[in-house]
């Protein structure tokens, strides 16, 4: 996490790092995800840096970046192979995931969570999204939005901040990484596997 040599090359050392990873639209939020990011734009000022991991092209983004009142020159976007995908979530501070807030996603886990509790990150999370809205606000690692306007966002983003100002990034990185092993730990499949197809 916080590989100083991959801060500084891209331009992201002592900055507060949001990071989102994967496509826009269709099942996901779109223009919702950089009025969020405004919002963290507003509370931390120039210090804010967005790293996107998507295949969408800059040209695509822009818009909604511009509709949401951002330069384009506080967003890194990077499309890369899956395997790089680790060493580069490892440089935020927080993610996102922006799942549309519709009744199926009860019942549909983004494998990102996992992957974002893995490192340690504090995750800003639609409601009702599988079990992960409720794993994050029962266990306090990050915010579950609770509308997708201004104040939703902001609140969203205060409570991340307070979690960010409260703990250094190891600790929170030692507080939220057991989440991944609880929830998505390969001893849970294995368990409900055998309970289900084991003699």
């Amino acid at each position: 996490i916080k590989r100083p040599e991959k801060l500084r090359e891209l331009g992201l050392d002592g900055r507060v790092v949001g990071l989102y990873a994967g496509k826009l639209g269709g099942i996901y939020l779109e223009q919702e995800v950089f009025d969020l990011f405004r919002a963290a734009r507003d509370r931390w000022g120039d210090a804010l840096r967005v790293l996107l991991l998507t295949p969408h092209p800059m040209a695509e983004l822009e818009p909604l970046m511009a509709k949401a009142g951002l330069d384009k020159a506080i967003f890194t976007v990077m499309s890369v192979p899956h395997k790089e995908v680790p060493a580069l979530m490892g440089l935020a501070d927080f993610a996102v995931t922006p799942v549309k807030p519709v009744p199926t996603k009860r019942y549909c886990t983004p494998v990102k969570d996992g992957e974002y509790w893995a490192l340690g990150l504090p995750v800003i999370i639609t409601e009702g999204i599988s079990d992960d809205s409720e794993i994050i606000r029962e266990h306090g690692i990050g915010s579950v939005l609770e509308s997708l306007d201004r104040k939703g966002y902001g609140k969203a983003v205060g409570e991340v901040a307070a979690l960010l100002a409260g703990a250094s990034r190891q600790e929170l990185y030692e507080r939220i990484r057991p989440i991944a092993l609880r929830y998505r730990g390969f001893d849970r499949a294995e368990r409900i596997y055998q309970a289900i197809y084991g003699t």
